[in-house]
């Protein structure tokens, strides 16, 4: 996709879903200003901390925008706990370091842009541009996920339904589809299920395997299919 104008970008950004993480309060509040102008939703953390539970807590976020330097957990350091459970998610850093070898190493966690301070709201479009052009957006804000069995997922209730009826999951159950559906893939690991939905790292299958089994058993159908070694996939209409 060929984005051309403001006006296209904006359409294409505006329902997205963005946490943006800066310790600055002054910084913070010129920001939000640049990024209102292409998006209507926008979850602020004041440190990296803040930032990591809110991600852990909400999967439904579609990008990412951190400073570097923060208390608690900076910027990279999140940047690299985020990539554990979530490869996908376009994460972009605004910083005011331009020291080589700190730049590499945001590239080698897995950035998409890079933003020096101070910025404007061209290099802002700019970098938004190349993330739209690269990431397809419209099946990921798609509305109705279809699945297998007669299943689908409603993105804007998070709600499990068939047939059109909708049905009632636990607060793990519920967690389990977002880290699928948000991320639109196919496939996760034993790791990346555990972090997100329990919130932790034990590398307990048990707890895995029991949290699939009841799910099979409420549902009458095995939506999830195990990835020897791996991890799990999930069932979409073909």
């Amino acid at each position: 996709m060929q984005v051309n104008r403001l006006h296209d970008l904006i359409k294409h950004t505006k329902n997205l879903n963005v946490l943006y993480v800066e310790d600055n309060i002054e910084v913070q509040t010129q920001t939000v200003k640049m990024l209102k102008s292409f998006f209507n939703s926008i979850c602020i953390a004041d440190n990296g901390k803040i930032g990591l539970e809110l991600f852990l807590d909400n999967n439904s976020y579609h990008i990412i925008i951190t400073d570097i330097k923060m208390p608690v957990i900076d910027g990279l350091s999140l940047i690299e706990t985020i990539r554990k459970t979530d490869k996908k998610i376009p994460i972009i850093v605004l910083s005011a370091h331009d020291d080589k070898e700190y730049f590499l190493k945001t590239i080698n966690a897995g950035i998409d842009g890079y933003i020096l301070k101070p910025y404007n709201l061209t290099q802002i479009t700019e970098t938004l541009t190349n993330i739209v052009e690269k990431y397809d957006f419209k099946t990921i804000l798609k509305e109705t996920i279809e699945l297998d069995f007669g299943f689908s997922w409603n993105r804007n209730i998070n709600q499990l339904l068939k047939d059109n009826q909708l049905i009632k999951l636990s607060k793990n159950e519920t967690k389990l589809f977002q880290l699928f559906i948000n991320n639109n893939d196919l496939t996760k690991s034993y790791r990346e299920i555990e972090i997100f939905v329990f919130e932790c790292y034990e590398n307990d299958m048990k707890k895995i395997r029991n949290l699939m089994s009841r799910l099979k058993l409420k549902l009458d159908y095995d939506l999830f299919e195990t990835i020897y070694s791996h991890g799990y996939s999930l069932k979409y209409k073909q």
